[in-house]
């Protein structure tokens, strides 16, 4: 066997194939991920962390890459508090690679107690509006191409204007594949100046080479915007079809097999979390995307691994933090409630979030309403009952659905004034109850609503079948103007629980917001 080979090195310790990845740069990128794959086959994880452990101070060398990828892969508060003091002392790394350690600690909550670090990441992302910063950032999407999701966070947290400026910016390069990757992604942003600016920057060019044929037919078959297809088939011109046929073949595609999922109910603000775990092209993806029923996918985080055991750990991690309700395993939930989601985001989205979907759901999902909502005659009658008792039941199962507006609070303190220690009561506090109703309620009942479609569907897969018609049967009714009224049963039970938590919160000393 060649001496250079990567066959050749010694397996009798993690700290060696590291070693071996630090002083043989001339491994190309399949070389290094077999040499990490069999780093995360043969040991074990306490074993792995420690190696890496030793190495935190030596991120600088070819072997950083894969010390990151294995701290985010088996991370710890300790092992990530550790990395975190170890980038105090390391302030000549590279860019690339800071942000890649910095926003693995941004995600973790970490870097909120690190103003030296969080003001050094902020400062990179300030950079790239620079010539130079663009510059770097072209080399790091060539390097790095999977890594461009980092990229896609970075520019997706820059004003709109800027980033097209950016965006515009890196037409002027030669373009390698990675970058060409970087803006197909970026076409599909829901900014349309941002993505304008990508398809601008990818049409720019006067000779159509393969890899941009294939980045446009990928767009000419996967865009949700029947306009931007068009536009990618008439540049692909006659060939169009052949031309898709072998953009949907290439092995670089994502095709993500999902195999995990979890769904939480919604807090009170209308917002829930979808996580999905696949294998992609054989590495495994977690994304987690926090949905709003206002404005669809606020964010989206997510982590690329080459160990099954980061979807167990990071889904543990998930139902541990928190008390919400969720359902696991239940795929056309996620995937429903996430297209439903799509339809709903607006200009504000960050662009990552289709680099997450194509990792996750693949590159073919697309937007359409929340799976499962459809009128039939059972639920039709079951619309027109009284709605007294599925509100309160509704309410209960949801007990952070309250209004904490500061109106709510104003009401709350003068009817305790009034009135001492009972319950807010609808007869004896009418005008309370429609006052708040008419100044604040009545602009939410749209809000109430798709809050309530997701919570039909979450209820339907977590077998509470009643619950779920109830939800649903409600939707409808607050979809019908002649429900907008201050004495609806769910207005009524709303506005009495909402004075209630108020007053609570008042007695205890705590305010609104």
């Amino acid at each position: 066997m060649d001496a250079n080979s990567p066959g050749d090195e010694p397996r009798e310790s993690p700290e060696a194939i590291l070693d071996a990845l630090r002083d043989r740069r001339e491994w190309g990128e399949e070389a290094r991920e077999t040499q990490l794959a069999r780093l995360v086959e043969q040991f074990p994880v306490d074993q792995l962390r420690e190696a890496v452990r030793g190495r935190l101070r030596m991120l600088g060398g070819a072997d950083g890459e894969a010390i990151l990828r294995l701290v985010e892969a088996y991370s710890t508060p300790e092992l990530l508090e550790e990395l975190a003091d170890a980038l105090e002392d390391q302030r000549d790394l590279a860019p690339e690679r800071v942000w890649g350690a910095l926003d693995m600690l941004e995600v973790s909550g970490v870097l909120a107690g690190r103003p030296g670090l969080m003001e050094w990441w902020e400062e990179i992302g300030e950079s790239l509006e620079s010539d130079d910063g663009i510059e770097t950032l072209v080399e790091q999407l060539e390097e790095e191409p999977e890594g461009s999701w980092v990229a896609l966070q970075a520019i997706g947290a820059v004003e709109p204007a800027v980033r097209s400026e950016i965006i515009a910016g890196l037409a002027n390069f030669p373009t390698g594949p990675g970058l060409i990757a970087f803006l197909r992604l970026l076409a599909f942003a829901h900014d349309p100046t941002t993505r304008d600016a990508a398809l601008d920057a990818l049409s720019g060019r006067a000779d159509l080479d393969d890899e941009h044929r294939l980045a446009w037919a990928e767009i000419a078959h996967d865009h949700p915007d029947p306009n931007v297809r068009d536009r990618a088939v008439r540049i692909l011109g006659p060939d169009a079809e052949s031309a898709i046929e072998e953009a949907l073949d290439r092995p670089g595609r994502a095709r993500p097999n999902p195999v995990s999922s979890l769904v939480t109910g919604l807090d009170g603000s209308g917002r829930g979390s979808i996580l999905i775990a696949a294998r992609d092209r054989g590495r495994w993806v977690v994304a987690n995307f926090l949905c709003d029923v206002w404005r669809g996918v606020v964010d989206v985080e997510g982590q690329v691994g080459d160990d099954s055991s980061l979807v167990s750990t990071l889904f543990e991690e998930f139902e541990g933090q928190g008390d919400r309700d969720f359902v696991e395993g239940a795929p056309g939930l996620a995937e429903g409630l996430l297209a439903g989601s799509l339809l709903l985001c607006g200009p504000e989205t960050n662009p990552v979030l289709r680099y997450w979907l194509e990792r996750s759901v693949g590159p073919e999902f697309r937007p359409r309403p929340f799976a499962g909502l459809v009128r039939d005659e059972e639920l039709a009658s079951h619309a027109l009952e009284s709605m007294e008792e599925p509100s309160r039941q509704i309410l209960d199962a949801c007990p952070d659905w309250v209004d904490g507006s500061d109106l709510t609070y104003d009401l709350a303190e003068e009817i305790a004034l009034r009135s001492g220690e009972g319950p807010p009561d609808p007869r004896r506090d009418a005008g309370a109850f429609r006052y708040l109703f008419e100044h604040r309620l009545v602009g939410r009942l749209e809000h109430y609503r798709r809050m309530l479609l997701w919570m039909s569907s979450f209820w339907q897969a977590s077998g509470d079948p009643d619950l779920a018609r109830s939800a649903l049967a409600l939707a409808w009714q607050l979809a019908d103007p002649q429900h907008a009224v201050p004495a609806h049963p769910f207005t009524v039970a709303l506005t009495a629980r909402s004075l209630l938590a108020a007053r609570e919160d008042i007695r205890h000393g705590r305010g609104s917001g």
